[in-house]
This record gives C-alpha cells, sequence and structure tokens, in this order.
C-alpha cells in the first residue's frame, strides 16, 4: 500500500541523513530535491505534506465511520495514517504522478494483476485489526467486504485512501514543478492522457512550473523531459 511504502521511504532517507550526517550541517543534508515518476511522484508529494489529521478524516468521512470507530482506527494506523513534510527537502519535481488516481487501475487486466499480488504478513497483520474494526461497523447489505489495498488498488480513481491524499495539501515555503505526457493530441489539454494517467490528475495547482510533452507514461525518458529536469535543477542552483 501506498501509506506502507511512505512510511518505509521516510525511514530509510532518514536514517541514510543520520547515517552520513547526524549533525545535520552538510550542504548536501539541506534543500533536498525529490523526483518521483508515476507512483514515485505521488509518494515524493506526500513527503512534503503535513497531514493533520485530514487523511484519517478523509477517510473516515467516505467510509462513513462512527467518531469511536475513526478514533480506534487512528490509533492503530497512526504511523501510516499521520506524517509531516521531511524539513531537509524544499523543493520536488513530480513527473505522470497520478495524484488523483487513474481509471485505468480498474479496468479488467489491472484488476487481475492486482489479486496476484500477495502481501507481505507483517502488512497484514499491521492492517488486520483496523479493517476488521471498520468492516464490523459498516452496514454489511449489498457490500462487498473489505480488503487490504495494495500498490494496483491505492492507483484507482476510486480508491478511499487515493481520493483522501488528494485532499492534503503541499506544505508551504515547498517549490515544485510538474512534467506530464499527452498521447491524446486531439482534445483539450485538460480532458487528455498519457495513456495511464490524466492530465486532471497529473496537474497540481500552485506549481512553479508545468510542461505538458507529447509522449506515453513514460515521458520521463523523452529529451524534452530530461532538458526540463535540467533546466529545473540547474535553476536551482542559480538560485
Amino acid at each position: 500500500p501506498i501509506a506502507v511504502n511512505n512510511r518505509n521511504i521516510r525511514k530509510a532517507l532518514q536514517q541514510t541523513l543520520q547515517h552520513f550526517d547526524p549533525a545535520g550541517t552538510a550542504v548536501a543534508s539541506q534543500h533536498i530535491t525529490l523526483v518521483g515518476h508515476s507512483m514515485g511522484g505521488v509518494l515524493s508529494r506526500l513527503m512534503v505534506t503535513n497531514t493533520h489529521g485530514q487523511l484519517i478524516d478523509g477517510l473516515a468521512s467516505q467510509l462513513q465511520l462512527p467518531e469511536q470507530i475513526k478514533d480506534h482506527v487512528h490509533g492503530e494506523l497512526e504511523d501510516l495514517l499521520e506524517f509531516s513534510a521531511m524539513p531537509q527537502v524544499s523543493s520536488a519535481v513530480f513527473i505522470a504522478a497520478p495524484h488523483r488516481g487513474t481509471d485505468f487501475a480498474n479496468h479488467q487486466l489491472a484488476r487481475w494483476a492486482s489479486n496476484l499480488v500477495k502481501l507481505p504478513l507483517s502488512v497484514v497483520e499491521g492492517f488486520a485489526k483496523a479493517t476488521s474494526d471498520v468492516e464490523k461497523a459498516l452496514p454489511q447489505d449489498g457490500r462487498a467486504p473489505l480488503h487490504i489495498p495494495n500498490s494496483i488498488d491505492n492507483l484507482s480513481d476510486r480508491d478511499p485512501f487515493v481520493r483522501a491524499m488528494a485532499q492534503l495539501s503541499i506544505a508551504p515555503g515547498v517549490r515544485f514543478h510538474t512534467i506530464i505526457g499527452n498521447n491524446t493530441p486531439s482534445v483539450p489539454v485538460q480532458q487528455s492522457s498519457d495513456g495511464i494517467v490524466p492530465y486532471s490528475s497529473a496537474h497540481w495547482d500552485g506549481a512553479a512550473s508545468e510542461l505538458v510533452i507529447p509522449s506515453g507514461h513514460s515521458v520521463q525518458e523523452t529529451p524534452p523531459a530530461i532538458i526540463e529536469l535540467r533546466r529545473i535543477l540547474r535553476g536551482q542552483l542559480a538560485d
């Protein structure tokens, strides 16, 4: 699940910084720029985001959880649902990132692939109690049973966690850029897609710059995207 990846990547980065620069005084430990493609872009955004309880509130609202169950789930999964922007990171570049999910994840092939994924026992155990409590609190008539989502589920534009994440704001002071692919030139940009992620999902208000490139989802491999990334990074050095 995205929440688990977010927690684990944060820990890895923090451990790396602590190992090489325990005092936090090295220039390389400050003003870090995160660059992420696709789900990596979503994770990069979460690493420059403060939740302030909004993530659990958004999930509870969508699932219509009673306040008592919401508080219980929050307690069970607090290390996944509460996080803050990493202070060492000052900028980010999101490339073809499905911030609001994608309908592609709802297609039959994606659902088949999702069903092949077997989550590690540690992940299952971590979610099991909270999932059980939510299941008991929800009405059972005509509703499919809950299951622990994997990263393919978390790409769906119908996924409750994705919808809740989309309501979070990037921390003040973080400068970010977006690079977006478009392989549907016959439609307006606002309705375009790279074949997997629609523009409406990859776009994020407040970007310092946004570049839409004629390309499929692997836009990060194209010369215009590489040149744009160099422009962004060199501009930061100049600043």
